[in-house]
């Protein structure tokens, strides 16, 4: 499969400390090789809002508009108490989901749980 990044997030990429680009670029290579099979976090459609979120409905129109899923990277750590694919973490790297390819567009703590805004899926 197919891995892009926007071009905000791969400008701020090059500041991320070195240990967040190393699990970044495993993500993208895991990706590469072996598409969404076997990933060790949570990856999950960015339409999936709390129903309690004041924003509800504006954040599910914006999520499937815009093709966004988020993947648990890994970053602080794992939470190990949790089975294998679907560890979360403090951090998540927010995509576009395409059929044959993504295109990754941020990344943020979670929670709160916030979605990329429209710079960053340029």
């Amino acid at each position: 499969m197919e891995v892009t990044l926007g071009e905000l997030f791969s400008k701020e990429l090059k500041n991320f400390p070195q240990s967040d680009r190393l699990l970044i670029n495993k993500f993208i290579w895991h990706i590469q090789n072996f598409g969404f099979t076997n990933l060790e976090g949570r990856n999950k459609s960015s339409d999936n809002v709390h129903k309690n979120d004041p924003h509800f409905a504006q954040k599910v129109k914006y999520a499937r508009e815009n093709h966004l899923w988020h993947y648990h990277i890994g970053i602080l750590a794992f939470d190990l108490s949790k089975p294998f694919g679907d560890r979360t973490s403090e951090y998540v790297l927010h995509y576009q989901r395409f059929s044959d390819r993504i295109k990754i567009v941020d990344y943020s703590a979670h929670p709160p749980f916030n979605l990329p805004t429209a710079s960053y899926l340029r």
